[in-house]
């Protein structure tokens, strides 16, 4: 719980609810660990902006961009992927291929236009 603690960063409080794309990158904070989360939050040494949102963080994703961030690598990246459908969230349709033994990838879902609760 400490480590949870720690990752927090200025002031926000993790997350308690259904993780959506528009829900802050903070949000992250109750699936993934801090040696993953904060790299990938603070972007170290990336040619693109902080993600803000966890959309962002799919975006990246979708675009292969994950492995631009120093610090974060294969298993990192694998950690994010993990942590994005333990929240809840669909990564079929991007540009990443299915594993062995997937043999077909779920529709993409619809998310609620709202921020998240």
């Amino acid at each position: 719980m400490a480590e949870l603690l720690l990752a927090v960063s200025r002031g926000r409080v993790p997350h308690h609810g259904p993780v959506t794309p528009q829900c802050p990158v903070e949000c992250l904070l109750t699936v993934l660990r801090r040696q993953s989360f904060n790299p990938l939050a603070r972007a170290y040494d990336a040619p693109f902006a902080e993600p803000r949102t966890v959309g962002d963080v799919l975006g990246l994703h979708a675009r292969g961009q994950l492995r631009k961030i120093r610090g974060i690598g294969p298993r990192r990246v694998s950690e994010i992927e993990a942590a994005l459908v333990l929240a809840g969230l669909n990564l079929a349709g991007t540009q990443r291929r299915p594993r062995a033994g997937r043999a077909g990838a779920p529709p993409p879902v619809d998310y609620p236009e709202d921020r998240c609760p």
